[in-house]
């Protein structure tokens, strides 16, 4: 185990300590072995600060799909997934927490939250047969208004890499 934690901090300080803060507001608990493929919810994610949007996008839909293939979880693109995943970027402005619903509804989480904070990223994971939100993740402090495309490609990188392994670790 010390090995492991230790292999884990000394990629992390490779990777240029590009560690995010991440936070679980919502988990309903049922995650486990039935959560096996997964798919993109099908519409566009919502990003604050649409003139970012694009590199935004470039970038986090492979990181997502490298993290969750590396914790064995297959998307799929004709069968029906076990569960969805969308994501938020709070790139230029704040997102209005009471902006993101689903069909079945979002569930309250244990604080009330009624925005996130410009810089923030989160995933949401859903279940495909009934559209609840299962669990979301928020990583902080990953969009910066003076980082330069290579700090934020690292930072994007470091954020879905810290938020998908509280969902799903290694």
């Amino acid at each position: 185990m010390r090995m492991r934690v230790a292999l884990g901090l000394l990629l992390m300080c490779a990777a240029g300590c590009a560690w995010v803060p991440v936070e679980v507001e919502s988990d309903v608990g049922e995650r486990g072995p039935n959560l096996k493929t997964w798919a993109w919810l099908q519409r566009p994610p919502v990003a604050r600060g649409e003139a970012e949007f694009g590199a935004v996008e470039a970038r986090v839909r492979p990181a997502v799909e490298r993290e969750l293939g590396a914790r064995r979880l297959r998307k799929v693109d004709r069968e029906r997934p076990d569960f969805l995943i969308t994501y938020y970027a709070a790139i230029e402005k704040p997102i209005d927490a009471n902006a993101i619903t689903y069909a079945a509804g979002v569930p309250l989480t244990t604080k009330p939250v009624t925005s996130y904070e410009r810089g923030s990223f989160l995933i949401d994971v859903l279940d495909a047969k009934t559209g609840k939100l299962l669990w979301r993740g928020v990583g902080r402090r990953v969009f910066e208004p003076q980082q330069t495309p290579e700090q934020r490609s690292e930072r994007i990188d470091a954020a879905v890499a810290s938020v998908i392994d509280e969902f799903a670790p290694l």
